[in-house]
């Protein structure tokens, strides 16, 4: 539940505080000079303060707390309910203001960094308001110039729409800031996914993923009588090129290997990272047809030159191959892979070895 609370504190009390005030004060300064011309004296003193005061709100918003702004905003729509309403009456229009103090409410529980106790004030008192105003009779008071009916009109029709922004403004802010958490969320999590399934140097799969996907071509029956190939390659003389150039130099080669290796092999391979230097290249196919893409490959590897500043290097690669026409188990195939990538390595290297009944 907290972390909930921390989540909507940080969707709706950002940059949207400052917003909501000069929309109230832009209120307060259209109902002063109205209260002025109607000789509504203290009223238009009261818009003319509060305008004032949003104004320097505004100013200062960055610095003030916005569960101060809003429970300030709560409060003083308050104050002007009870105002117009025992100066004026029921009939002064003002009772359509509960509406906008029901979104302050709701803005004040959602920006409380504290727990619910701290919302008990507020809560109370608008709840409060809303049932004195919906329920008790109020009379124009003796010495309070009753509201001429064009302003009586002006009064609630400017209050219903502002009321009605206020509710709007609030419903803007929710579905922006959902939208935009949401797009937060999509991408974090498609980062973290991302992440926990590949390599973060070369960008191709880890070894914990592949071995998923291998698990999963096993116990598929969609895979049942799928021929695989597997091949597992280091870079020959690897431990010299970091002794000689360093091991950031080693790191450059490794992604700049795998980048070439993305581009080189077909859509259905599965190619992943298997440990250090090593990696792994699952193929859909025979080992015929892995050979020849694994000996282009390899031939263009050998070719190419991979730039580490302003040095040329020439690296090799060593490739053991296995495939499930000798035996349709994967343990069984990474072994023997494994197994001809150590006999490549012993009799010469740059080399592609695959089992004998595999010739």
């Amino acid at each position: 539940m907290y972390n909930l609370r921390k989540r909507i504190q940080y969707l709706f009390i950002r940059k949207d505080t400052s917003v909501l005030c000069a929309l109230i004060s832009a209120l307060h300064m259209i109902m002063s000079p109205v209260c002025f011309y109607y000789h509504l004296d203290f009223l238009s003193r009261y818009h003319t303060y509060c305008s004032i005061l949003y104004v320097i709100m505004i100013m200062m918003s960055k610095a003030i707390p916005p569960l101060f702004l809003f429970t300030m905003a709560d409060l003083e729509s308050i104050a002007y309910c009870f105002i117009v309403t025992i100066m004026h009456g029921n009939n002064a229009g003002s009772y359509i203001l509960p509406m906008t103090l029901l979104t302050y409410l709701f803005m004040i529980v959602i920006s409380s960094k504290k727990e619910t106790y701290s919302t008990i004030l507020p809560t109370t008192i608008t709840i409060i308001v809303v049932l004195i105003l919906q329920i008790l009779n109020f009379y124009p008071s003796k010495n309070a110039v009753s509201f001429p009916k064009s302003f009586y009109l002006f009064h609630y029709t400017t209050y219903s729409i502002t009321s009605v922004l206020t509710i709007c403004f609030i419903c803007y802010v929710i579905q922006k800031k959902f939208y935009r958490f949401r797009e937060k969320t999509r991408i974090k999590t498609a980062y973290l996914n991302y992440s926990a399934t590949h390599d973060s140097l070369t960008k191709a799969l880890n070894r914990r993923h592949v071995s998923e996907i291998i698990s999963n071509y096993t116990s598929s029956a969609e895979y049942a009588d799928t021929i695989f190939t597997t091949a597992i390659f280091d870079i020959d003389n690897f431990k010299k090129i970091n002794d000689t150039y360093g091991h950031n130099c080693g790191d450059v080669i490794l992604k700049l290997l795998a980048d070439l290796i993305h581009r080189s092999l077909p859509e259905n391979t599965v190619f992943a990272r298997w440990g250090g230097e090593e990696f792994l290249i699952l193929f859909i196919g025979t080992s015929n047809d892995a050979y020849q893409i694994l000996n282009e490959l390899r031939e263009r590897i050998e070719d190419n030159s991979f730039r580490y500043f302003n040095k040329a290097i020439k690296i090799t690669i060593t490739i053991g191959l296995s495939s499930s026409e000798k035996s349709y188990n994967f343990q069984k195939m990474l072994i023997d892979a494994d197994n001809n990538l150590l006999i490549g390595k012993r009799t010469g290297k740059n080399k592609i070895v695959r089992g004998e009944s595999e010739q």
